[in-house]
């Protein structure tokens, strides 16, 4: 199947381009790691997007593609979607940023209440780094203790950013108080609590990411947590909207304490929130989180009018059959082609990663770029790791994805069936992950 319309037809000089001029300005030349040019593959992806449209992108070269990366994960719905817009644009005619409360702020926290399990009020802010980091405050005010354990990826805030190798700029004091676990391993995080007893406020995880948790892990966490005295926060900015409306939490009916979400509450409109139980949440009145931007109202209305939608349509039921197609195809691919050993799927239909391994199993960032360049090829714009689906995806946009995997297959298993050095495959150099060895560890999607 062929679809003349997408991949590079136009090359790349207009991108190009302006990435020298953004180098000059932005500091890194990006705002945002994971969209930044060393992510995607060289030669072969653009590096400027101009205009989206359901599940299609433009390039400023005027290069279209089946988008698979949607905003990085919080365009659920679809690009420039008229039932989000429309809600946008009538509440652009009633005002943006109020001098004192707005009746959305109301409106919209009584419908995540309504949606997430563990959720008695809500706070919001603009981001997850925001939300994340108030849920590490609430929990150390509430037991009156200072280590973090955590699991997955959290945002910048110093707490959590400290345990990568982008922790340049904090204090050593503040990198001793987070440790990091390992998935699926209640022993190792039983000794970790034993190792620092009476110490610990809040274990913070994504509660899943690409390993599906064996032997009740997550409801034992819990226990585990709630015996020791501390918290259990889920972060659900990604899993929230996906899995199900209230994120994994509802998935597999473990409540947690607190928990944050984002993407996918809002289709693409700048939102962070923190929800949980009643006790904990009335101590905002004493842990300070007020932001300008928060209740922004034109995020608000999105928000709202996004959870009206996804009531309506069934989206999370879309997401999974979708999901479920795409994984089935994509298994029936990897067979084919006999490359089980070097390609392989993890995590959930709705949370699908495409994992790349040498032939010693460990993830390898080259065969990583393989796949994502010969994807681009043929028109997908993908990271190199997990597909982010939406409502939007037809199913001519599945059949086109499924075709550029099969096709990218070929291409991996003539790599390794040739004996030539992976760089005579490559257009350019190898991407390199936002964070070394968190995707070796299956820590973060991408």
């Amino acid at each position: 199947m062929e679809c003349k319309n997408i991949g590079l037809k136009h090359g790349i000089e207009e991108s190009n381009k302006l990435y020298e001029r953004a180098k000059k300005v932005i500091a890194s030349g990006t705002n945002t790691f994971s969209r930044a040019p060393g992510v995607f593959p060289e030669g072969v992806a653009p590096k400027f997007l101009e205009k989206q449209f359901g599940s299609h992108t433009w390039d400023v070269d005027g290069n279209e593609y089946i988008d698979m990366v949607m905003g990085c994960g919080p365009v659920t719905i679809g690009h420039n979607h008229p039932y989000i817009n429309d809600a946008i644009k009538k509440q652009l005619d009633k005002g943006t940023l109020f001098s004192m409360l707005n009746p959305l702020e109301v409106e919209t926290a009584e419908k995540l209440v309504d949606c997430i399990p563990c959720a008695d009020m809500v706070k919001f802010s603009k981001n997850g780094s925001d939300v994340c980091a108030a849920s590490i405050k609430i929990a150390r005010h509430v037991t009156k203790r200072d280590i973090i354990f955590c699991w997955g990826y959290h945002g910048f805030a110093d707490w959590y950013i400290s345990t990568t190798d982008r922790n340049a700029g904090i204090p050593q004091a503040v990198k001793d108080l987070s440790k990091t676990f390992e998935y699926n391993d209640i022993d190792g995080l039983k000794k970790m609590f034993e190792q620092y007893k009476d110490q610990v406020a809040a274990v913070i995880m994504e509660p899943v990411i690409a390993e599906k948790p064996k032997d009740n892990f997550l409801q034992k966490v819990k226990e585990l947590v709630h015996e020791n005295g501390a918290l259990l926060i889920f972060d659900e900015m990604i899993s929230g909207f996906r899995f199900a409306m209230g994120g994994v939490q509802e998935y597999l009916n473990v409540v947690p304490d607190l928990a944050t979400y984002g993407k996918g509450i809002t289709n693409g409109m700048p939102l962070g929130v923190l929800a949980g139980k009643e006790e904990y949440m009335k101590e905002f009145d004493k842990v300070f989180l007020s932001s300008t931007y928060a209740p922004e109202a034109l995020t608000l209305a999105a928000a709202s009018a996004n959870i009206d939608f996804y009531k309506e349509y069934n989206v999370i039921d879309e997401l999974w059959s979708k999901g479920e197609y795409i994984e089935k195809e994509f298994n029936a691919v990897i067979d084919k082609h006999l490359i089980r050993k070097n390609i392989s799927l993890a995590g959930y239909p709705v949370r699908l990663m495409v994992n790349s391994h040498d032939n010693d199993g460990v993830q390898d960032s080259k065969l990583a770029t393989l796949y994502q360049q010969e994807m681009f090829r043929h028109g997908i714009l993908c990271f190199s790791g997990v597909l982010m689906l939406s409502y939007s995806h037809s199913k001519e946009d599945l059949d086109l994805l499924i075709d550029a995997f099969d096709k990218t297959c070929l291409v991996i298993k003539e790599y390794f069936d040739s004996g030539k050095p992976i760089e005579d495959f490559l257009e350019g150099e190898p991407g390199a992950p936002v964070f070394k060895g968190l995707r070796e560890r299956n820590a973060v999607s991408n």
